[in-house]
């Protein structure tokens, strides 16, 4: 009897083990895989969400910091009077953003502990869709006083609030 070529006599009970073991790696495997593709794709999703979010609050603050600085100069120029009502409009990140801003005159303490004159302005960014900002649109809201020195120029620019809403 040759043993090399001849065939066991018992049978093997292990026989196909390996194909239960390959099958059961695959399914795992392909498991594993399907969960982090799932994960990616939820991952860029919530990328480009949050990427259009953060472009249009970095327009809004740009936005009203720009409106910030003409009403600063607007100020030294004597152009600004109580209770006006502005609108501009300005694009930054591929987003157009309406400001409107509304003009309110008080006295306030200045640094020196003398009463300063002090404009106040309530800036509201809100995207551009032609019609006023309504509370729902607005992604930022600042109020920002300027108070006015002796010789009519503006000496300090307080922020009281910016909210960042949306």
């Amino acid at each position: 009897m040759n043993m090399l070529t001849d065939t066991p006599s018992t049978p093997h009970h292990d026989r196909g083990a390996a194909l239960v073991v390959a099958v059961a790696f695959v399914l795992m495997i392909g498991t594993i895989m399907a969960g982090l593709t799932s994960m990616v794709t939820s991952g860029l999703d919530n990328r480009v969400a949050l990427e259009e979010l953060r472009d249009r609050q970095y327009a809004a603050d740009g936005a009203i910091e720009s409106a910030i600085a003409t009403t600063r100069s607007a100020i030294d120029r004597g152009g600004v009077r109580c209770d006006d009502v502005t609108t501009t409009t300005a694009k930054a990140n591929d987003v157009t953003v309406r400001v409107e801003q509304l003009v309110i005159c008080d006295a306030a303490i200045g640094s020196t502990g003398l009463p300063v004159t002090q404009i106040s302005s309530v800036f509201t960014a809100c995207r551009d869709r032609g019609a006023a900002c309504t509370d729902d649109d607005v992604i930022v809201r600042a109020l920002v006083g300027f108070e006015v020195g002796d010789d009519g120029t503006v000496v300090h620019v307080p922020v009281h609030s910016w909210s960042v809403t949306r």
